[in-house]
């Protein structure tokens, strides 16, 4: 005989509308592989220096860097391929959430997926499978392989022909080396189908350790930075010392090295390319790849850096907003009260005003010119030039200290 209680939970259910409910867990998660790797792939990985990030996104790696793609740990570009102890795609149970909403839209539950372990009223959960790395025996080689990412990992639909009841939810996860990665669900023991989703990559980790003894203790694999020859790359230009942008159709460096640039690549782009006295480019793995074609201005600095000596010095940079006090100076020459507030060394006002130096506006060229002093090879050209002039007018030979024609400021190259 049935009792009142399961008589009325069935009349419930006679009364019920189907209906469907939406289930989706967002938040942060991504793929992640392990697997076993043969001792020659460690080897070689190591003996060329293999950057393993450098390689798994990068399908062209063997023939860009010059490596026998059989001796790597998986195909170039395909380091997910490498999953011989597991592979999972979920959201992280430490940072994700599970939200029910109902045929309205609207939220009848929603919770992070690590507050639902043994609570009343929560989903149920399994663990799947465990994987680690210290599985593994003494002397044997794993590799790691994760894209993390952000976003929702599953949307899917639950078909209800009784009233919606959150026991019945299932979280189904693996652990991955410690870390619960949620992958699918049920509902009264039926999976759900996951029909969507969306999520952002935000970086990604690949590494190999090898085992150093039984009890699961490891030692990572970390190579020297390979030295692939490219030029070296020095600092930025400061303000006061960059060279006015040109236009490269018009104009082309004089020295070669690095340049800042606008160039079209998939969309405009602003950075740094080298040049090599004859076309613009950039380097990787040792291999120059010229893009002057897209070239469309550049800029560097407004001295020769060939040498030290010919760096102008640094400019004052900051103007007191007194117009009473007019002082002028550095930043660093402030005084700092308790409060962190910077005052005028002349008139202790607060109010300041950078300098700007922008070659490629009048107001930074107008400051330049009154600001910024002389280099020391501009001063000894200024110095010969009115040497020379003087010599002229007494009827005297004049030759530059450095035995030639010393040029004017206005004809040095950038």
């Amino acid at each position: 005989m049935a009792t009142n209680k399961q008589k009325e939970k069935l009349i419930e259910i006679l009364k019920f509308t189907p209906r469907t409910y939406k289930v989706s867990m967002y938040g942060y998660g991504g793929e992640k592989v392990m697997g076993t790797v043969d001792q020659e792939a460690w080897d070689y990985c190591m003996a060329n220096q293999v950057d393993l990030s450098d390689v798994a996104w990068n399908s062209n790696a063997a023939e860009d860097m010059d490596l026998d793609e059989d001796k790597l740990p998986f195909p170039p570009g395909s380091w997910y391929e490498c999953d011989g102890m597991g592979h999972v795609n979920g959201v992280s149970r430490d940072a994700g959430t599970v939200q029910i909403e109902d045929e309205n839209g609207e939220t009848v539950f929603e919770k992070s997926l690590d507050a639902c372990d043994g609570c009343d009223d929560s989903p149920e959960l399994f663990c799947e499978e465990e994987v680690w790395i210290g599985s593994r025996k003494k002397g044997e080689i794993v590799f790691v392989g994760s894209s993390n990412e952000k976003g929702t990992f599953f949307e899917g639909d639950i078909e209800l022909t009784a009233p919606f009841d959150i026991t019945k939810l299932g979280l189904h996860y693996d652990e991955f080396d410690g870390e619960d990665i949620v992958t699918g669900l049920t509902y009264d023991g039926e999976d759900i189908d996951n029909y969507g989703g969306s999520t952002d990559g935000k970086s990604s980790d690949f590494s190999m350790v090898v085992l150093t003894d039984d009890d699961g203790n490891y030692e990572r694999y970390e190579p020297e930075e390979k030295d692939w020859g490219h030029p070296e790359y020095g600092t930025s230009p400061n303000t006061w010392e960059r060279s006015p942008e040109f236009k490269f159709k018009k104009h082309k460096p004089v020295h070669p090295g690095y340049y800042n640039a606008v160039w079209s690549n998939f969309g405009r782009t602003f950075g740094s390319l080298y040049w090599d006295g004859k076309e613009f480019g950039e380097w990787e793995y040792g291999k120059f790849t010229p893009v002057s074609g897209t070239v469309e201005t550049w800029s560097g600095y407004n001295w020769d850096t060939s040498d030290w000596d010919n760096q102008p010095i640094e400019p004052f940079d900051i103007i007191c907003s007194n117009e009473k006090c007019g002082w002028v100076g550095k930043s660093d020459e402030r005084r700092t009260d308790d409060n962190y507030d910077d005052h005028c060394p002349k008139c202790d006002g607060i109010e300041f005003s950078w300098i700007d130096y922008d070659a490629d506006t009048k107001e930074g060229r107008a400051n330049r010119e009154k600001y910024c002093e002389p280099t020391k090879a501009e001063f000894i050209a200024l110095l010969d030039n009115a040497l020379t002039e003087l010599a002229e007018e007494s009827g005297i030979d004049f030759e530059d200290g450095a035995g030639g024609t010393v040029a004017p400021k206005g004809s040095w190259p950038f």
